[in-house]
């Protein structure tokens, strides 16, 4: 399984950050909206969308207003709309503790609640990915791998040493040791890129401080996507990855870490604000 997993992810996760590293930010708009039509597809299967045409509405109210958001210059509703998924992720985090499945409720009823929860997930995570792009290509791949060694430093950080389970009323596998292995990952990957882009040392602090976040925020998406498929009694979002699951099963903690990302960015003035977008 794990030798599958590392082959679709070199086959096409390389191919993609090669584009997202010195593609037009057009390109990418168009591959961030291919990624989340998936990720709609799946998640309104997972909230029990009752027909194929409910699921590419569901879908069009992701896409369409990523690919608006996305073509024209940044503006107040960019802006109003990074606030509201600050505020998404915190009421997200503030719920986790309480959740709990209740194993009398009907599965694969439709769930109008969590087909909104993914319009309002997926729709800031496309939006901010574009507009970190047109901020600064690099900006995107050093995101997209810090969250993925945040997920390998975990889940070989657990699989080692995990004893603790960190949420077991809604993904039992995940360890508080397995957490800490991917904070310590992270820590390590963004004081080596601080390094190599030359900030200067209260820059690389801030910066070090933040990619720490948001390997947090990352565990948050993934959380919620957790308790997403358990509503729905499935493992994983799709089949579409061998070795991976579905589209949304990869792309759970990029969700999350997306907006909190480039609302870091801005707010700590790591990059220029306000910003024209592409």
């Amino acid at each position: 399984m794990l030798r599958q997993r590392i082959l679709t992810a070199l086959a096409l996760g390389l191919p993609a950050l090669a584009l997202v590293a010195w593609g037009p930010n057009l390109l990418v708009l168009g591959l961030v909206v291919l990624i989340l039509a998936l990720a709609s597809w799946e998640w309104a299967g997972l909230a029990g969308a009752p027909s194929v045409p409910a699921r590419l509405l569901i879908g069009a109210a992701v896409v369409i207003p990523i690919a608006i958001l996305g073509g024209v210059p940044v503006a107040g509703l960019h802006y109003l709309l990074l606030a509201l998924a600050l505020l998404w992720w915190l009421v997200v985090l503030l719920i986790l503790p309480f959740y709990r499945e209740d194993e009398a409720r009907a599965r694969g009823r439709f769930n109008a609640l969590f087909a909104v929860a993914g319009i309002v997930t997926l729709v800031p995570a496309g939006m901010a990915l574009v507009w970190l792009h047109a901020l600064a290509p690099w900006l995107v791949v050093y995101l997209v791998v810090l969250v993925g060694l945040a997920d390998t430093g975990a889940y070989f950080a657990g699989r080692s040493f995990g004893r603790n389970p960190l949420a077991p009323h809604i993904s039992p596998g995940k360890t508080r040791e397995g957490l800490f292995g991917g904070l310590v990952t992270v820590l390590a990957f963004a004081i080596v890129v601080a390094a190599v882009w030359g900030l200067d040392p209260m820059d690389s602090l801030v910066f070090v401080l933040l990619s720490v976040l948001i390997g947090l925020v990352s565990v948050v998406g993934d959380l919620f996507e957790s308790i997403l498929k358990r509503e729905a009694g499935a493992k994983d979002s799709g089949s579409l990855l061998p070795g991976h699951g579905g589209i949304l099963d990869r792309f759970d903690s990029m969700v999350a870490a997306a907006p909190v990302f480039l609302a870091g960015l801005l707010w700590l003035a790591l990059v220029p604000f306000p910003v024209t977008g592409p």
